[in-house]
């Protein structure tokens, strides 16, 4: 075996250890130094080109299908149905040859065809009434099955991508509330959902150790999804409140600000402290961004207008410049650990 994939392999078993509070921090970080990576991982590249090239791969069928034929409803209908068939049978004979990035990802292009198709199809049996989050719904209900079934956690991603944006549509858009999503209006909803979904991946991760050992790692996937649309959430309530609509220079009260501050701040604690003490570093990532975030956002809105453009401009390059240093002084320190 490739020495690089042997040490990827048991550096994801330390991992394993760790989160399963086996082994302690101590005894991880003393086994990962056993094991350390090269500077670049390639591999991890050649992932996302390959993901990167069946969408674009996507994009110009497209492109070609307008060249060659009329593009009516009815034929781009049939030409999305061919496409869904000849990418999850191109993925079946990928997996059989063990080229798994590859069928992941023929895979997603033919999920992400299903969409198409079943938003061609609302238009061509269009009633007129305008309920396009039920196709969404459609889509969900097709899609989370099939990740599971092909084991495929880039459809696991497109699902909670699919959730939050019929979630949104069917409780704002449908609702009467106008911005249903970019603007999050009323974003206290994706909040609940997100801390929802982040609960969810908690009680995968105790069934991936016995009876979904298959799809083992998927629960990232929601405690992701769940941690990412809360901290979002948090953000806007941080600045608007709990508002109706962020047009028209809306600002919540100062109290309901405050509170809402807090609660991300607090938020994004209990993450750190929970990602160091089991191991977790996304969760670690995600509360480093978002504090980072939060200190920008509050500087910005309440001390750079007073400090002027310059002095202002000045202060929060000088502050990233200091943190750029101290992350990479500690990555090298920890680089230096390990060899």
């Amino acid at each position: 075996m490739n020495p690089k994939r042997m040490k990827r392999i048991m550096r994801a078993e330390i991992a394993k250890l760790r989160r399963a509070e086996i082994i302690d921090n101590e005894t991880q970080t003393s086994l990962l130094a056993e094991y350390p990576l090269e500077r670049w991982d390639y591999s991890s590249l050649s992932r996302w080109f390959l993901i990167f090239g069946a969408i674009a791969s996507a994009g110009g069928l497209l492109v070609l299908g307008t060249e060659l034929f009329a593009l009516t409803l009815q034929n781009l209908a049939i030409l999305l149905a061919v496409l869904i068939s000849g990418c999850f049978y191109t993925g079946s004979r990928l997996g059989a040859r063990t080229l798994i990035w590859a069928k992941r990802s023929v895979e997603l292009l033919g999920s992400l065809c299903i969409i198409g198709l079943t938003f061609t199809l609302g238009m061509i049996y269009s009633s007129g009434s305008g309920n396009w989050p039920a196709l969404l719904l459609i889509d969900l209900l097709i899609l989370l099955p099939l990740a599971y079934l092909l084991r495929n956690v880039l459809l696991l991603i497109l699902v909670t991508v699919v959730f939050f944006t019929w979630f949104g549509g069917v409780t704002g858009y449908i609702s009467g509330w106008g911005a249903y999503w970019f603007g999050m209006n009323y974003p206290m909803r994706f909040l609940v959902a997100g801390l929802l979904m982040a609960g969810i991946s908690l009680l995968h991760r105790k069934a991936e150790r016995n009876r979904l050992q298959r799809y083992e790692g998927f629960f990232k996937v929601w405690l992701s999804g769940g941690v990412f649309f809360s901290e979002m959430s948090l953000w806007l309530m941080s600045l608007f409140g709990n508002y109706g609509t962020i047009f028209g220079g809306h600002f919540g009260r100062a109290g309901e600000l405050l509170v809402f501050n807090i609660l991300w701040a607090g938020l994004n604690l209990a993450l750190l402290r929970i990602g160091t003490l089991h191991g977790v570093r996304m969760l670690r990532g995600y509360a480093v961004t978002y504090l980072i975030i939060q200190a920008y956002t509050l500087y910005f809105w309440k001390v750079a207008g007073h400090l002027g453009p310059v002095l202002g401009s000045f202060v929060a390059g000088a502050v990233t410049l200091g943190l750029i240093l101290y992350a990479e002084s500690r990555r090298r320190a920890a680089r230096a650990n390990q060899t």
